[in-house]
């Protein structure tokens, strides 16, 4: 599966939607700059840009392995309160 996933076609790449949200901040920007620096325009622009690139990292993380850790994680806990409650009876 992780070899499908590094060979994504350039398409697939370009119409992802971090790629497209990052389009529309640049756009942004550079629409609030050759209006004569519109604060607003170019403060969305940037907000845009930052919330794509945070979405790129974060759609890039493994979550599938990191619920599995965190269901590893939470059942170690469970046990280990019932055998505390075994213990105080």
């Amino acid at each position: 599966m992780a070899e499908n996933k590094d060979k994504q076609s350039l398409v697939s790449l370009i119409f992802s939607a971090p790629f497209l949200l990052g389009l529309v901040g640049v756009g942004c920007m550079v629409y609030g700059v050759a209006e004569g620096f519109k604060v607003m325009q170019f403060f969305f622009g940037v907000c845009i840009v930052l919330g794509s690139v945070g979405l790129y990292f974060i759609r890039k993380k493994d979550w599938d392995a990191h619920w599995a850790e965190m269901d590893q994680a939470r059942q170690a806990q469970e046990k280990r309160l019932a055998e505390e409650a075994d213990k105080k009876k």
